[in-house]
């Protein structure tokens, strides 16, 4: 049984933001039992116990605070920050902007591919956005369902799997980042640079997997974005209507929309 629901693009959004929450729990308790040198340890459980003189209680309010502060910053990097997608995605990655003037646009207007240049596709490097929300957003989004309810979920579902790889590739690289902060600046030490060491290629060996996965779930993507475009395709008023689009944006980008006579 799956524990996600896919229904709608804020399922995505709720589906990240669960996982997060003992995705960087877990990365917490990695950092703090085998990266953290045992003087920042012993300043971490000093700060608990700060919080509280009661050992039994500093227990308790240590595990809770942990969990509530960890959900705080997944809430903050997947819902508000969208940390995936408009940091790790857009500068970093840039998946979203390939994938778009690679694979959906060309996909999208092939049927119409004998009214357009080269400048089409100049346009929509500079203006991928703009190109997606006048030619694909209106027949995938959920408001407005107009290809079958089916290929919607199961798109969501399939680019949720993408995106929690994502999530993965961010913390491991972020516990990379601080491996390497401790191994360069903390006083060299045999027994911890080796430790540091060992948790490296764990990191490593998680990293690779990772990238197995997001192999994988990009496969399962481009499969669920062809059956899209498909529905699009195939339904002659839907198509009519894409054509329609495209001849207003090629109108409103000033780009060439040839009759098939010329």
């Amino acid at each position: 049984m799956d524990l996600f629901s896919y229904d709608t693009y804020q399922d995505v959004r709720k589906n990240l933001f669960f996982y997060s929450v003992p995705s960087l729990i877990i990365a917490g308790f990695f950092c703090y039992f085998f990266i953290l040198p045992p003087d920042h340890q012993k300043a971490v459980s000093d700060l608990i116990s700060y919080v509280s003189k009661n050992e039994i209680l500093n227990g308790v309010l240590g595990s809770l605070g942990g969990v509530v502060l960890f959900s705080l910053v997944a809430y903050l990097l997947t819902e508000i920050l969208q940390v995936h997608d408009q940091w790790w995605d857009k500068y970093i990655k840039k998946w979203r902007y390939y994938y778009a003037i690679d694979f959906i646009l060309p996909r999208l207007v092939q049927p119409f591919g004998c009214h357009l240049n080269y400048r089409f596709q100049e346009e929509a490097e500079k203006h991928v956005r703009e190109f997606q929300e006048a030619l694909y957003y209106p027949f995938v989004g959920d408001r407005d369902v107009k290809i079958g309810e089916n290929k919607l979920v199961r798109f969501y579902e399939v680019i949720t799997r993408y995106w929690l790889t994502q999530i993965n590739e961010i913390v491991i690289v972020s516990l990379g980042v601080v491996i390497g902060i401790y191994a360069y600046w903390w006083p060299a030490d045999s027994a911890y640079r080796g430790l540091l060491l060992k948790n490296c290629g764990i990191l490593v060996l998680a990293f690779l997997l990772n990238k197995w996965l997001t192999r994988i779930s990009l496969g399962k993507v481009r499969r669920a974005t062809e059956e899209e475009i498909r529905a699009i395709h195939e339904d002659e008023k839907l198509r009519g209507e894409l054509e329609s689009r495209l001849r207003g944006l090629c109108s409103n980008y000033h780009i060439p929309y040839l009759d098939s006579a010329a």
